[in-house]
């Protein structure tokens, strides 16, 4: 039963972000789900929500954001780092996601291509995330 108990909360220790310390998370959890398209195209969130790529298809499939991500901007990351170094390019593999919270207001853009290993190979149009300040700082 222990050993049941500890795996469990080992897989919720890796179904989101790994954060920062320091950095308000909002435990919101906004989607890109990918397929032969990634939808929705574009999303606006709340400095600490989490944004997760979801690949829900049986092959991996690579997402890179089309400028380098700023390690001051990331208050979370699952999938991102190696080695300590936010990668700005990732595989995400066949039923798996990946995912970012940012920490201050920006616009990020980025592309799946839709076969892992060829980067002359089909790409989604350009999908993006504008992050606002959280509706309690704007309201203040």
């Amino acid at each position: 039963m222990l050993s049941l108990l500890m795996l469990v909360g080992l897989l919720g220790l890796d179904a989101g972000c790994g954060t920062s310390s320091g950095h308000r998370l909002t435990g919101s959890v906004r989607y890109f789900n990918i397929r032969t398209d990634v939808a929705p195209r574009h999303l606006i969130v709340q400095i600490g929500d989490e944004i997760r790529w979801q690949n829900l298809n049986a092959h991996a499939v690579r997402l890179r954001m089309l400028a380098e991500t700023n390690p001051d901007l990331i208050a979370c990351d699952k999938g991102f780092s190696q080695f300590g170094i936010l990668q700005d390019s990732v595989t995400i593999a066949p039923l798996q996601s990946v995912s970012l919270c940012f920490s201050k207001p920006t616009t990020v853009r980025f592309n799946v291509w839709l076969e892992a290993d060829n980067p002359q190979g089909a790409i989604t149009p350009t999908g993006s995330i504008r992050i606002e300040p959280s509706r309690s700082k704007r309201s203040s």
